[in-house]
């Protein structure tokens, strides 16, 4: 088994992290939360109800994922976003953006809306494609978001302007990260550090760094040593 004794509740209004070593079974949660598969033992449930007895269509039209790759089209931006909701209109397509912080540099673009994109949005930088990727996360408005890796090509202001914007627009969602990321992760109200499958703690940034020699705290403090290291080789 990948997940062994995994139990958490994830109340709406809140954002959860989920952090963790490669191949701690991260991923294979999101896949059991959204029916790629389901689980051999367990049960996940929402507001007391069974994955297994909710149509597989319907709990997958009520959760919305954001992918660290970004798969955009040789359509328009309008179309880009809209990808998955053919009927929203603009104003829900600005209002995704702006929760994505997409809509300033959407209204700089030749032709706004209705700019054309060469496929994989070659005409777009890495951050402005990844944030029309979450722009199209959110304009199917869904009450469960997963986001993974969202901010990884995002600079530091624009990172905690997304952050803020989506915390206001997740009241009332459940709203999942996937990250590496540690200034992504402290944005976060619960915090679930998972390896070899166990969630081994949990709690908001500030009471997993109190732990001393905590695994939390060792991730962040590797994490930081390693960007610190980077920053030379980024620079030369």
């Amino acid at each position: 088994p990948v997940l062994r004794n995994i139990s958490f509740s994830a109340v709406p209004g809140i954002i959860t992290a989920i952090v963790g070593p490669t191949g701690c079974g991260k991923s294979t949660l999101v896949s059991l939360l959204t029916r790629l598969f389901d689980p051999d033992a367990g049960d996940i449930t929402i507001d007391g109800i069974s994955l297994r007895q909710i149509d597989v269509e319907d709990l997958r039209a009520n959760v919305s994922i954001a992918l660290q790759e970004n798969v955009l089209f040789g359509m328009t931006v309008r179309d880009n976003i809209r990808y998955v909701v053919p009927d929203a209109t603009d104003d829900d397509v600005m209002a995704a953006a702006h929760v994505a912080c997409a809509d300033d540099y959407i209204q700089s673009l030749p032709e706004g809306l209705d700019t054309m994109l060469g496929d994989r949005g070659g005409r777009l930088s890495t951050g402005q494609r990844q944030r029309l990727s979450i722009a199209r996360a959110l304009v199917r408005d869904a009450p469960i978001l997963i986001l993974d890796e969202p901010t990884a090509a995002l600079d530091a202001e624009t990172e905690h302007d997304v952050l803020q914007r989506l915390a206001a627009w997740g009241k009332g969602r459940a709203i999942f990260l996937i990250t590496h990321r540690i200034s992504t992760i402290q944005q976060a109200d619960q915090i679930l550090y998972i390896d070899q499958g166990a969630i081994l703690e949990r709690g908001s940034h500030s009471q997993l760094m109190a732990i001393d020699k905590g695994h939390y705290r060792q991730f962040v403090e590797t994490e930081a040593r390693l960007m610190a290291n980077a920053k030379p080789e980024a620079a030369s």
